[in-house]
């Protein structure tokens, strides 16, 4: 499996949405970034609540971890709690989450991002967390957190040439049972330029391209933990739900799914 998490990807049927842009890989795989859910040979698309019952707007800690755990996080803490996992969050990750779950049973696990150095030993040496919950996941589970120059390391985004980057991630996660990769750009600019995401969506539609071009035989899964990006003209989370794609193989076990705690159960089941 491929699990390519795209953080701040929501949908939006507002006309000023920068979903109506020229996306024809996600598109595709979305049905027009769909609100109604729908399957097709070796394609499922379904939509996903994020706002987990709770009040307020969504956040990446209690997100994150519910598509991790199968838990609503939010409701356990009784609010939405970003971006990092806090000391709750964090327990349920060591105990739940989906890297320390296949680890545990012998799975190849890839934590795909690479980091840069100096980063790497701020977030291990600081005694507050400063990962984000698929981060802190893979080191609970025992994985390495590679530095970007590793030889299996991808940048989150940012890629000189996104069809070969998208490539590369087909063939990594070809070796592997289960690898995962952060890709952050899409909230970072949500947040503090708007204006430039056109820019961060092209290069995922043209990763995903690469991806599909490679005909990999993992299955690639593809979904985010609160909406963000879709509306660029404010610079907040939003109450949006959140596509899941998941393109390849295991596409046509893919049951009903509501919310974001119903992936993880699905990809244990599949492991």
């Amino acid at each position: 499996m491929a699990f390519l998490f795209v953080d701040g990807l929501g949908l939006s049927s507002d006309p000023r949405t920068s979903l109506k842009r020229d996306l024809p890989t996600l598109r595709a795989l979305s049905g027009g970034f769909s609100q109604e859910p729908f399957s097709q040979p070796s394609l499922a698309y379904r939509v996903l609540d994020a706002r987990l019952g709770v009040e307020g707007l969504p956040q990446s800690g209690t997100g994150q971890t519910a598509l991790l755990t199968g838990v609503n996080a939010a409701q356990l803490l009784g609010h939405h709690q970003g971006p990092h996992p806090l000391s709750k969050l964090q327990t349920l990750l060591r105990q739940e989450s989906l890297q320390v779950w296949a680890a545990q049973r012998g799975f190849r696990v890839l934590h795909a991002n690479g980091y840069r150095q100096e980063y790497l030993e701020k977030a291990l040496n600081s005694r507050r967390n400063l990962l984000s919950a698929f981060g802190f996941a893979a080191r609970a589970a025992g994985l390495d957190l590679l530095s970007i120059d590793h030889p299996q390391a991808m940048l989150p985004a940012f890629w000189p040439e996104p069809e070969a980057a998208g490539e590369r991630f087909a063939h990594i996660a070809q070796r592997h049972d289960l690898t995962l990769l952060e890709n952050w750009a899409l909230d970072y600019w949500g947040h503090r330029m708007p204006e430039k995401l056109d820019e961060r969506l092209v290069e995922l539609d043209r990763f995903l391209l690469g991806f599909l071009n490679a005909n990999p035989t993992a299955t690639l899964i593809l979904t985010a933990d609160h909406g963000n990006a879709e509306e660029p003209w404010h610079t907040q989370h939003t109450l949006n739900p959140v596509p899941l794609v998941v393109y390849g193989p295991l596409a046509n076990s893919v049951p009903a799914m509501h919310s974001l705690t119903d992936l993880a159960p699905w990809i244990k089941q599949q492991l």
